[in-house]
């Protein structure tokens, strides 16, 4: 189900206090109307009532599709994160969500709203997110191969607004390009790791850059870390 509470906020701009209410838990079979709020971030922004200055609220929350079969557990911090991954992966623990491993949920657990965002994006336009990281990986080396001096570097899948898949790179938060996504490519890696592959709705539950390098090791079934938690805009 969904799930709401209301918090207090102070707006930065005037100090005023305002009633602001977050999603705990969103269920888009109860709420359709949320799933587009999620996407263009209005469901985290607060709007002071006295001066109008609008803040971004950053709270964890869990996205579940049922007509899709999809629950993301946005973790807002690390020990929320590891505490979900040990309930879905721990054998005396996962017990408790027999019902959707029956049904092959797609489950992941993501750090960020920028990590949120993106395995929306992706899965709506039906791309599976393993290869993606794996794109993405090949994507970061060549970038930092012509640009040795960066340093903090990510990127991020969107959908343009005619629907093209791209991927938004940053180095220390601030944009460095955008460059569409080859399709081919993709398939490439596809045709290349499918063997490898567990089935897309029951590998591990994170997967990104840190999942890429256990899959490219010979410790893929360990358990990769936790990535950190970065939330800036993209376009």
């Amino acid at each position: 189900m969904s799930i709401n509470r209301e918090v207090k906020v102070t707006c930065p701009h005037c100090d005023a206090v305002s009633p602001f209410q977050i999603w705990l838990s969103v269920n888009t079979a109860q709420n359709p109307e949320l799933k587009g709020s999620i996407r263009d971030r209005s469901l985290f922004q607060f709007e002071c009532p006295y001066c109008g200055e609008k803040t971004a609220v950053d709270y964890g929350m869990l996205y579940h599709d049922p007509d899709n079969k999809e629950l993301i557990h946005y973790a807002i911090n690390k020990e929320n994160a590891d505490e979900v991954y040990h309930m879905l992966t721990d054998d005396d623990k996962k017990g408790a969500f027999s019902s959707i491993f029956d049904q092959k949920y797609l489950i992941r657990i993501v750090r960020s709203k920028n990590q949120l965002l993106e395995k929306l994006a992706l899965f709506d336009a039906e791309y599976d997110d393993r290869l993606i990281e794996l794109y993405k990986y090949h994507l970061e080396k060549a970038f930092r191969e012509e640009h040795p001096e960066s340093e903090n570097v990510e990127i991020l899948f969107f959908s343009d607004p005619e629907g093209n898949p791209m991927l938004q790179i940053f180095n220390n938060c601030e944009t460095q390009g955008v460059v569409p996504l080859n399709n081919s490519s993709y398939y490439e890696l596809l045709q290349k790791h499918e063997k490898e592959m567990r089935d897309f709705r029951e590998d591990d539950p994170v997967v990104d850059q840190e999942w890429v390098k256990t899959f490219l090791s010979p410790a893929y079934f360990e358990k990769p870390d936790i990535p950190r938690n970065t939330d800036y805009e993209i376009n």
